[in-house]
Order: structure tokens, then C-alpha cells, then sequence
């Protein structure tokens, strides 16, 4: 059994699909067929149950996957491990965030000053967040979401303040602050329903006292800020960008007042190489500059 047979293997596993497994490996199906039936073979079960123009993963395959994967982890910590004690300069880092709006600018100051490090970025959704536990290779998980899993530390980088949206023609753009019992009836943009953000902003409307009349869910934030741009409704949103930024006007909400935490998050029994280590001290003392920078900022506008 060799280590590509698996790597292949887990793609086609992934996809279910030959075709699209060897366009996303860049090799001839023909070639990939043949590497999954010699793995077959050695392990004197079929791991697919196969019809035309359909293959699918049949309970061997599903407990092979499995350990397939746990492989694959272990081998790749046992090279980052080595890479460590040999004293390489360069390495790895597995990043897995929802959007870029909180890090871009962090990633890049980074990425200056370690440029032998290669980053890889995976974009997560609300729903990969629901299935982390098969996420082995994913260093770090920046997100406003609460990761409620045993085996997993965080940090908080950022309390954001929450916020209403409104267009600029929008009849409350003038308030200096707002109840959300103000807005009951108005219709809101937001989260897809039962993921974690749309929960919390719902939380926050039942502690007004009313349920959001919602018109439109997405689940990227800038597409939050197009439709309220573009009239649709209004939308709860944290406070990293500014109004001017978003090109719409950010009302602080008085009543229920409400936050989001931005963090940092890995895995406890996950190895952390040096390239990990110096990622996670960076961002975490970026933020606390930034903050302290922004205290500062608020002390001189107060003594004006």
C-alpha cells in the first residue's frame, strides 16, 4: 500500500465522482481507476459500489476512509515534527476562516515578515464549522463562531460590538443609536436560518422582544451589505468595518447591547510546528496593539 493510493483514494472518496477525482488530482482517469482498483486489491474488498456514471463509498470504503484520513494526519504532523528538529526556516501553516475582512491585514504584515512560511487558506461555511472533527489538517480556525467541542482551546482577538445596518436613505440613518423594539417591523437581511451568526442575531431580537422578519438569507457577509445597500432590509452586523467602508450607515444598538467574538481556535492534541507557534503569537499580539492603539485614539478624542 503506498501513500498516493491513499491520497487518491480519499479524493475520490471526497467527490464520488471519477472524473471530477482525476481533473482535481491532474491525472488520466484511466490511471486513477487503476491505482483504486490496485488498492482494492491489496485489501481484498471493494471500497466502492459502482453503477453507471455513479460510484459510491460502501461500508468498507467508509471505515477505510476513516483510517485513510488518521494516516494522512499523523504522517503529515510526523513530517512537520521533523522539518522542526532539522531547524528548517520554512514551513506550513493550514488556516481555515470564514472571510477575510478581520485578517487580511494581519496575514499580510505576516507573510512580510516570515516570507518562507506558506500559508494555505481554506474558506469555511457555517455548515464545515458544524463538522470539524474531520478537519484534521486545519492548524488554526479564525471565526465569530463558538467552537463547542471538547479538545479545543481558543483566544479572543476581537470583541465586536454589534451594530444595525441601514441604507443612507433609510428613515433611522440619522439616529445616533437605536432600540431594536424600533425596527420590529421592518424587514431584515441576514444568516441562513439555524446557523450559528443568524442564532445569535436572533437571540439578540427575542431579547427585544420580537422575531426578525427576514426577506433575504445568505451566508457571505458581504452579501449582507449588498442587499442592505441595495434596499431589501436591514441587518445586525459586528463593528471590524466601518460605516463609510461598507457605504452604509452603522447605528450603534443601545437596547438589547450585544457582541461578537472573534478568535482564535485549534485543536489541543494537534501538533503545532515553529510556523505555527509564530503565526499564533503574531496575530494574537496584533490585536492587542491594535486595541491598545485604539484606546489611546479614544483617550486623546476625550481630552479635546
Amino acid at each position: 500500500m503506498e501513500l498516493l493510493q491513499l491520497k487518491y483514494f480519499l479524493t475520490v472518496a471526497r467527490l464520488e465522482h471519477m472524473t471530477r477525482a482525476a481533473e482535481e488530482l491532474h491525472i488520466a482517469q484511466p490511471a486513477l481507476s487503476r491505482t483504486i482498483q490496485r488498492l482494492e486489491e491489496d485489501l481484498g474488498v471493494p471500497l466502492f459500489d459502482r453503477k453507471p456514471r455513479q460510484i459510491r463509498l460502501n461500508p468498507y470504503g467508509k471505515a477505510f476512509e476513516a483510517k485513510a484520513k488518521a494516516a494522512i494526519h499523523l504522517l503529515e504532523e510526523g513530517r512537520r515534527e521533523v522539518e522542526d528538529l532539522s531547524g528548517l526556516k520554512q514551513g506550513r501553516l493550514h488556516l481555515a476562516l470564514m472571510n477575510m475582512e478581520q485578517v487580511k491585514e494581519p496575514l499580510q504584515n505576516f507573510l512580510s515578515e516570515y516570507q518562507d512560511i506558506n500559508i494555505q487558506i481554506y474558506q469555511f461555511s457555517t455548515e464545515d464549522f458544524k463538522n470539524l472533527k474531520k478537519t484534521q489538517e486545519i492548524d488554526f480556525h479564525l471565526t465569530s463562531l463558538p467552537i463547542q467541542l471538547e479538545g479545543y482551546s481558543e483566544i479572543p482577538l476581537i470583541r465586536e460590538k454589534l451594530y444595525l445596518a441601514v441604507p443612507h436613505e433609510h428613515k433611522y440613518a440619522d439616529r445616533e443609536s437605536i432600540h431594536l423594539n424600533d425596527v420590529s417591523e421592518e424587514p431584515f437581511v441576514g444568516y441562513k436560518e439555524n446557523s450559528p451568526l443568524r442564532m445569535m442575531n436572533d437571540e439578540l431580537c427575542r431579547q427585544a422582544g420580537f422575531r426578525p422578519k427576514m426577506v433575504c438569507e445568505t451566508e457571505e457577509p458581504a452579501s449582507i451589505a449588498d442587499l442592505v445597500r441595495s434596499g431589501f432590509g436591514i441587518a445586525i452586523v459586528g463593528g471590524c468595518k466601518s460605516g463609510e467602508e461598507l457605504n452604509l450607515v452603522k447605528i450603534p444598538i443601545e437596547d438589547p447591547t450585544g457582541e461578537r467574538i472573534f478568535r482564535i481556535a485549534w485543536q489541543e492534541n494537534r501538533y503545532l510546528s515553529k510556523a505555527a507557534i509564530a503565526f499564533r503569537e503574531f496575530i494574537v499580539n496584533h490585536f492587542k496593539e491594535e486595541a491598545a492603539a485604539g484606546i489611546e485614539v479614544r483617550k486623546a478624542l476625550m481630552l479635546r
